[in-house]
This record gives C-alpha cells, structure tokens and sequence, in this order.
C-alpha cells in the first residue's frame, strides 16, 4: 500500500552484477522511491541473511528482478535465494518488474528464467546504462498506476454523530407566575432563595407550589416558555403557569433559522429532552462536569451500592461494566467511590442536518453521585489505556443503549415521544489509511491494548 515514499526490493546475484545493481539504485532514487538493497540501505540483522531478505521484499511495495548468468547462492541446496525473494514476492501480490541480461546462463537458471517468464513479462537489456533507463521507466509508471489505486480507493469512516428526529412544532407561551406568592410560599418551607433569584428558579417554585412533578424537557426564550409539549392542550400541566391566550406554535426550523440566540436557545432545550429520556434509563447529568454518567440502580448489604454490568449485542453478546464499586480500603463494608461509565454531547446542525456527537468520558463519583475530586490522576490513566477499539466500543455500547433495536434488549428502555436518536453516521473517505500504519507504532508490549475481549461485539461482521 503506497502512502508515502515506495519501497522498491532489488533481487539479483551480487557479486556477478555490480554494475547492473548500481544502475538499478540510481534509477530507483530519480524515480523518488526507496531502494531496498542489501549493499546499500540495509543495517545489520539478528538474523541470518535468507530471513532479513525475505523479510524485507514482505516490507516493499514493487520487486524489481535482474536475471544474470549464473543461478546464484542456493540456502537450501534447491532455489536461490533470488528465486526465493521472488517466490515470496509473487506470493503476496507484490509487483514484479524483471529484467533480462546478455550474460551466458547456467543450466539452473534458464530453468528459473522459464518459470519467471510464465507469469510475467521481461525487458531484456544490453547493458548498465540501458537497465538504468528501463528500470527508471518502468517504476514511474508502477508507481503512478499504484498512486491512482491508492488515490481511488475508499473507506468508511465511523464519526461519534448520530442523526435524531424531534417534532416537526414547538410551543412558545408568556409566563404568568405570582413572584411574591412564591416567595412567601418558599418561605413558610424553609427555603429562601438567593439574591437575585432566576426565573427558572421562580418557575420551579411555582410548580412546587402547585404540587405539579414534570420533566424538566422546556426552557426559556426570554419571559417565555418554549417546549415541544402542547401548550395548547389543558392536560399539560405547564399550562398552570403560563398565558393561555400567548400560546404560539412555530415551526422548529422557523424558529433557530432567526438568529444566532434562537440557535443556542433550541440546543438548550434539545439537551434538555436529552436529560429527561436519559433520566428514564438510569443515566444522570453530572452539571459540575457537563457529562452524562450511568449510576448505580441497586443496593447491597450496608445500604451500599452494586457495581452495574449490563449485557447487551449487535452480533455477538458481550457484558460492559458500566459502574464499579470501589470499595474503602480501610473498610471493605464501605464504598469509597463510583468509576462510572460517562459521556458528553453536543447537538450539531450540518446541511440541514440535526446531529447528537457522542464523546465516551469516565467519571468518579461519590455514593450520592457528587463529583469525587481525588480521582484525575485515575481518569488520565483510564484514558492512556484505552485506545480506540475501545473509545469506539464504549460509543457503540452508549448508542445501543440509547435506542435499542427491540424492547428486549433493554427492558428498562422506555420510549421518549420528543427525541429519537438514530444510527451511527460513516462517511466514505479517500484516501484509505490502512490500520498497520498507527497500530505499527505501538511498542510489542503494548499490543494487546489495541484489542478490546470484553468489548468486541462483531460491529461490522467480522
């Protein structure tokens, strides 16, 4: 796979074809590719010579071969070791470019010259100077012919976007809450608010007091309310705060095309019926770190929390621990700490597209879900471990999660009527970046953290 500079093998007998091997090295520098040449790139090897060759002609991406006259060093007693580099080349699909010469051959290698010219075609050269050209030649069209392949080869690319559906209207209506009715209520229960109080903070007052319980799926655009919930109907108990006679329905796209506001206003609420569908699943808003985090649902001796393992599937099963127990060192009756499975959001629009991007995080919380502040040096080394087998796992995991495929897979899924999160989004990319490129630079130590056991659940069908 040519990405950047082309490696290209030269096989022939040394000692016989000196002149040819310099005439190859200086056409394969002018064509911009690399030689392979065991005179004149190649360091030192812990191993023996026929390994280091054919070694090497396995890293190149074009085989060059020079037939001279005698057959060659025979490792084994049977192939050279020239005609072993060009059975391993043929092997893997190397491009094999071969050239003749003028020398008198020996029995053995007209034998390997007939099998050499079964399969491909040879350039029969006169001399040096000839080959120099020919090589040169022969590379540059080799090398555009695997550019234009390269070039026109595509792949998917998994982004962390899922496309979602929201109702076509939202409501907009004034507010029509009694400030000081409010205050005097907070009062006779204890509960002062702070200065300058917002009117959020007024508005879940007023619901309090009205004994109403609802998903917190609205926000404000100014003094007005904004939900996809009906406002129009008397059944939602919103309308107990608002102006029945303001109540507006509008267009989504009407109302964040307006302006940059509008834009941010309707990210808001969308975050918002995110919380609520999440809150329905066991997954809470952790608001000092802006995440979502899975939490513990049930309890053990001592009144503690239960590590969380969630079975789940796409082609083959597999269990995620989604929240480990940490227990206190000095007590194992107690709980130190949560190690949660998180994950931040964005809401983005592309195209005249709506997307939610999904970021896999860790989080350490205490038992009543507050952030644990000892554990950064924790995450950080969480985070050097994984790499993206498993970043893309904990995604896959997360999105299943969130809209499963049937009612089975998690019983405790319950459908949210104003957000429906669909499918990962690839896009086709070009050029291809072949893995080996990123998984050669880990250390040999370090290679089994590109595979994920617990997490390989067969995405594509492999």
């Amino acid at each position: 796979m040519l990405v950047t500079q082309p490696k290209v093998f030269v096989s022939s007998t040394i000692h016989y074809l000196i002149n040819e091997r310099e005439a190859a090295y200086r056409a394969i520098e002018k064509s911009g590719a690399y030689p392979i040449m065991s005179e004149k790139t190649m360091s030192a090897q812990d191993s023996d010579s026929l390994t280091t060759c054919i070694n090497k002609v396995k890293e190149s991406d074009i085989f060059i071969l020079i037939l001279g006259g005698p057959y060659g060093w025979q490792p084994y007693g049977k192939e050279s070791i020239t005609e072993l580099e060009y059975q391993t080349a043929k092997k893997i699909n190397v491009p094999i470019i071969a050239f003749n010469t003028n020398y008198e051959k020996d029995d053995l290698q007209k034998e390997f010259i007939k099998r050499v010219e079964s399969s491909y075609f040879r350039k029969t050269v006169s001399n040096a100077f000839e080959l120099e050209e020919e090589i040169e030649k022969s590379l540059i069209e080799e090398i555009e012919k695997k550019q234009n392949e390269y070039l026109n080869k595509k792949e998917y690319v998994y982004s962390n976007l899922v496309k979602i559906k929201f109702p076509q209207y939202l409501y907009l209506a004034d507010i029509n809450i009694n400030k000081n009715e409010i205050e005097i209520y907070n009062e006779k229960r204890g509960k002062h608010f702070r200065q300058n109080p917002s009117l959020f903070e007024y508005i879940f007052s007023a619901l309090h007091m009205k004994n109403i319980r609802f998903p917190s799926d609205w926000t404000l655009d100014g003094k007005k309310i904004l939900t996809f919930h009906n406002l129009a109907e008397q059944s939602i108990p919103l309308t107990q705060i608002i102006d029945k006679g303001t109540v507006e329905r509008l267009l989504c796209d009407d109302y964040y095309s307006l302006s940059h506001d509008k834009m941010s206003i309707f990210k808001y609420l969308l975050r918002n019926c995110l919380e609520t569908k999440l809150y329905k699943k066991g997954i809470r808003w952790i608001k000092k770190e802006e995440l979502f985090a899975f939490i513990p649902t049930q309890k053990v001796n001592n009144d503690q929390w239960q590590s969380l393992n969630i079975t789940w599937s796409k082609l083959k099963k597999a269990t995620r621990t989604v929240v480990t127990v940490n227990k206190d060192l000095k007590n194992e009756n107690f709980v130190f700490n949560l190690k949660c499975l998180s994950f931040r959001t964005r809401f983005e629009y592309f195209d005249n597209e709506w997307y939610l991007s999904i970021k896999p995080d860790w989080i350490y919380l205490w038992s009543d879900f507050k952030t644990c502040p000892f554990a950064v040096k924790n995450i950080q080394k969480l985070k050097r471990m994984e790499r993206n087998i498993h970043v893309f796992n904990h995604f896959n995991f997360i999105l299943k999660y969130l809209q499963p495929s049937g009612p089975s897979l998690f019983p405790e899924y319950g459908d949210y009527q104003f957000l429906t999160i669909g499918e990962i989004e690839k896009f086709e990319f070009s050029p291809i970046i072949p893995d080996n490129i990123w998984t050669n630079l880990e250390e040999q130590g370090s290679l089994e953290k590109l595979h994920d056991i617990n997490g390989d659940i067969g995405l594509f069908g492999s």
